[in-house]
């Protein structure tokens, strides 16, 4: 699963104020139900990178379905209504989460946690645009168990002020309370996932009152966000409610991003035994998890034997195993602008060695070390012959007669980073291209000076999450946040073309124009053979061929190696019941068919 330790340190330092800039002249937005919803004006103004002064409509906290309590936790989201004059001028609670930094000594976070959760935020331009512009809806990451669309590392005052674009932020329902299942009608699972699809449709419903266009709907995430865009993608309850995706570190066929259902209910069942509940009648485990405390059930998840937090193919939102449907092309065709971090795996390496959060150097993994976890990173499945295989690749064979001071670390990164992100990226990259869908692709190089992660451990270079400061240019924005990341003015510059590529992308489909892009190479489309992708970095270089050795490695060497590597008596074995089949059943009744078709049927003898 997606590493989201580095969500424990940061929070700390991003929610430490709220957004109070106000107006006495709020804006206020009349929905297509007669429902008003009453904003506040964010104003802003940057003059060394951006050299803009100009104001947001902020609309937060806006709720998009009914409180998922009571009757509703471990069930499909409920549509509401606005009624009256709602007050969007603050955001509402996040989601249960089992990590959120609340008490730390010596800091009131003030964070709010409820499963009344189910809200989302509209940031537009200020005043009302006056003609309908493009949209784009951000679904937060943080492994499906942590995180929340109105927090403010999220905040995109500075991509709205340079490209007069909407943006909405969306809460979903996380952990046990969004994925838990029974594995029947009882409780289906997939309630995050459904409470997209609800956010989805409500902007499909309202955005217009806003001055957004519900044509022009781009849908975006990073991390288990980026894999719910390509759920979502796979989804047939989708159909119509957007129009481009952005994939940043994962997407549909990364190994953290869905489970099936029998393991979704084996863990299910794990969590009910904790309290005592039934788990032989469906009804009366949902009943009595029901009645469990929010808190309760929340801490609970800590000890089960795997993470209660995963979409599942549950014959509803997703109808088979995501590599099966994207092998049939069950997937919507759009422009796709998708892509990785250079060291993705660096935050796993960190998870493993808690005592190089403050260092600057990395640590010290044995060959011995490194050889133990290489099953784990390869999810389990594969044999001995497999891991000798990946063992050869990944090895940094110059320092392996080395057995203590030989340091592996750099190739369980590169392990990590492409079984998890960067290959299973290139695959889906492969599938969209091949059915015809525009496809830009990106590898994040830049190695960040203020890391997410503390802010210190330089060693992990461009690793998971990272490019979310550049993405909402941390550095450049009026939230706390620009008052602890320590961005170098060439940083700040480089978040700038970020969000001018993705702000490009929401308006028109290429990461080119029409914003301007300066002296910045142009980003290739990505196509075959070409397969160009654009460096991000701080001269925006291009490249081709991103990690294609390793990622064969894993798209035809390995499967092939499994193949080959079956026992040959279970080959022929195989072989000789399909033969068998063939002469006794087969080919019996085609023979059978076939004298019926002749004593039955007469072809013409000449043409009429």
């Amino acid at each position: 699963m997606a590493s989201v330790s580095w969500f424990m340190v940061f929070f700390v330092s991003v929610f430490l104020s709220s957004v109070s800039a106000q107006s006495d002249d709020n804006p206020v937005i009349t929905l297509a139900g007669g429902g008003m919803i009453t904003g506040v004006t964010i104003p802003y103004s940057e003059s060394q990178f951006l050299n803009l002064s100009k104001s947001v409509d902020a609309f937060l906290g806006v709720p998009f379905a009914q409180p998922p309590v009571g009757d509703l936790r471990f069930a499909y989201p409920k549509a509401t209504n606005i009624q009256g004059n709602y007050n969007a001028t603050y955001s509402r609670a996040e989601c249960p989460q089992f990590t959120p930094v609340t008490d730390l000594p010596g800091i009131e976070i003030g964070r709010e946690v409820n499963e009344d959760c189910l809200y989302l935020s509209i940031y537009t331009p200020s005043p009302k645009p006056t003609s309908l512009v493009p949209v784009f809806v951000w679904i937060h990451g943080g492994g499906y168990v942590i995180g929340g669309g109105s927090e403010l590392i999220y905040q995109p005052l500075p991509m709205v002020v340079l490209s007069d674009i909407i943006v909405v932020n969306v809460n979903y329902r996380l952990g046990a309370f969004g994925y838990l299942t029974t594995g029947d009608d009882v409780a289906r699972g997939n309630y995050g996932m459904l409470d997209q699809v609800m956010a989805l449709q409500w902007v499909q419903d309202n955005i217009e009152a806003f001055g957004g266009d519900p044509r022009r709907v781009t849908i975006g995430g990073e991390s288990a966000g980026g894999s719910s865009v390509s759920l979502l993608s796979l989804s047939p309850l989708t159909d119509g409610l957007f129009h481009q995706t952005i994939m940043q570190s994962g997407n549909a066929l990364c190994p953290w991003s869905w489970a099936t259902q029998e393991r979704g209910t084996e863990v299910g069942r794990e969590l009910a035994e904790t309290f005592g509940c039934p788990t032989e009648d469906s009804s009366a485990m949902i009943a009595c998890l029901r009645q469990v405390p929010e808190r309760s059930l929340t801490e609970a998840q800590l000890y089960l034997s795997s993470v209660l937090s995963t979409p599942i193919v549950d014959g509803y939102f997703l109808l088979d195993h995501p590599m099966e449907l994207i092998n049939r092309r069950q997937f919507k065709i759009q422009p796709t602008l998708m892509g990785t971090n250079e060291d993705e795996g660096a935050g796993n390496a960190l998870s493993l060695f808690p005592g190089s959060t403050r260092s600057e150097t990395p640590p010290v993994m044995n060959i011995s070390f490194f050889r133990s976890l290489i099953p784990s990173q390869t999810y389990n499945d594969a044999t001995d012959i497999e891991l000798a295989a990946i063992e050869n690749e990944y090895v940094d064979w110059s320092v392996a007669d080395d057995p203590t001071d030989g340091n592996q670390i750099d190739g369980f990164i590169r392990l990590n980073t492409d079984i998890s992100f960067s290959c299973p990226t290139e695959y889906v990259a492969r599938a969209l291209e091949a059915a015809g869908a525009e496809i830009y692709r990106y590898e994040m190089t830049h190695d960040p000076s203020w890391s997410v992660y503390a802010g210190i451990p330089k060693w992990l270079g461009a690793a998971h999450a990272e490019d979310l400061q550049y993405v909402f240019t941390w550095g450049l924005n009026p939230a706390p946040v620009a008052r602890i990341v320590g961005q170098s003015d060439e940083e700040k510059a480089m978040s700038v073309q970020f969000i001018r590529y993705w702000a490009n992308f929401v308006i028109s489909g290429s990461p080119n124009g029409p914003l301007d892009n300066g002296d910045y190479p142009e980003w290739p489309r990505y196509t075959m053979p070409g397969q160009e992708y654009k460096k991000l970095s701080l001269d925006m270089a291009n490249g081709r061929a991103m990690r294609a050795s390793q990622c064969s490695l894993w798209r035809n060497f390995l499967p092939g190696l499994r193949i080959q590597a079956d026992p040959i008596d279970d080959i022929y074995e195989d072989w000789q019941d399909q033969y068998e089949r063939w002469k006794t059943t087969d080919v019996p009744s085609w023979m059978t068919e076939f004298e019926d078709y002749k004593q039955s049927n007469s072809c013409p003898t000449a043409v009429p």
